[in-house]
């Protein structure tokens, strides 16, 4: 379960620019007291194992495909310059067996014919989407990179499995990001890892049918084993990604992981030791979102704050597969 570690001189030299963000979100709300209804639990109880208080979910048409494309087109319409030459779409719950969603968001957004395609790297998707796209820009593959994160995880829960409803939500979030040679932000570092022997620790089984909707099929969970392996690999991830960009954990100003579960997120602050008030918390509201969960939370930070140059921004994640991601950025 070895961590692989890559660096890249011409990477790491290339400074790029978020031109603009957008989220979106299931329109539908549900929230802790219609769900204690529905799962003959308690409120506290909910807030208590999660810290979500409500989630998004999708109205009946909302798909992973239109939440992406709405974030996408929010992120465009706040910025007035080039057109992005290449669309990225970090999903894990794709709009089609067998097809990638990026084609269809491109379409949507009247970006047709431009490269576009998806990346699969469940809850850690935003995080490898965007190392992806600051590839991309780095090498001089594309200039503009709109990166959508998109995920509809609660099509895929049992509506009687307390376990994953009360965590999940729907939504998608957008970046627009471009290469600025004279300045702007830099990626001072990064961890990627994976450990395919726990893939069955979040997965949906072929052979196993939801009631309700017989062609759906619901997923299953080790609630356990993923906050072991979150916590775990997580915090490892974050203070590796810190030492690699010679600084330790306590330097950072800013901190925005996977919104996962509350618990992990304070277990994380424990073992990196890094002050809480440094840590973006989004969950609350949204639930957890899947791959898009970060880059909502990014998001939500470049809207509700102003960085200051050289803050050090640490971003982390880790989903199923199982997979995990975290960078060093400096803006």
């Amino acid at each position: 379960m070895e961590t692989r570690q890559q660096n890249s001189s011409l990477l790491q030299t290339t400074r790029f620019e978020v031109s603009a963000v957008g989220t979106a979100f299931g329109s539908w709300r549900l929230c802790n007291a219609q769900l204690a209804s529905e799962l003959q639990t308690d409120v506290e109880w909910i807030a208590r194992r999660c810290g979500v208080n409500s989630r998004a979910v999708c109205a009946p048409g909302e798909t992973t495909v239109s939440l992406a494309a709405k974030a996408g087109r929010s992120a465009l319409c706040r910025h007035d310059g080039e057109k992005p030459d290449l669309l990225i779409c970090a999903t894990f719950t794709p709009e089609y067996q067998l097809c990638p969603s990026a084609p269809s968001v491109a379409h949507a957004l009247d970006l047709d014919n431009i490269p576009a395609f998806d990346v699969n790297a469940a809850c850690a998707g935003g995080v490898v989407g965007l190392l992806v796209a600051l590839n991309f820009l780095s090498a001089g593959g594309a200039h503009c990179v709109l990166l959508v994160a998109s995920d509809t995880p609660t099509r895929y829960l049992a509506k009687d499995d307390a376990q994953t409803r009360i965590l999940f939500g729907d939504g998608a979030a957008a970046l627009l990001l471009k290469k600025s040679p004279d300045g702007g932000t830099s990626l001072r570092s990064w961890v990627l890892g994976s450990d395919g022997a726990g893939a069955q620790s979040f997965y949906v089984p072929q052979e196993r049918q939801l009631k309700q909707e017989p062609s759906i099929p619901a997923v299953r969970m080790d609630g356990r084993a993923l906050f072991r392996f979150a916590v775990e690999r997580g915090s490892e991830a974050l203070v590796n990604a810190c030492s690699q960009a010679g600084i330790a954990p306590r330097d950072v100003d800013v901190v925005v992981v996977h919104q996962a579960n509350l618990r992990i997120i304070e277990a994380l602050q424990q073992r990196t030791g890094i002050a809480a008030e440094r840590w973006v918390i989004t969950l609350g509201e949204t639930g957890n979102t899947g791959g898009a969960s970060v880059l909502i939370a990014l998001a939500h930070l470049l809207s509700s704050r102003t960085l200051r140059p050289g803050d050090r921004v640490l971003i982390g994640a880790f989903g199923a597969g199982l997979t995990w991601a975290a960078i060093l950025i400096e803006w």
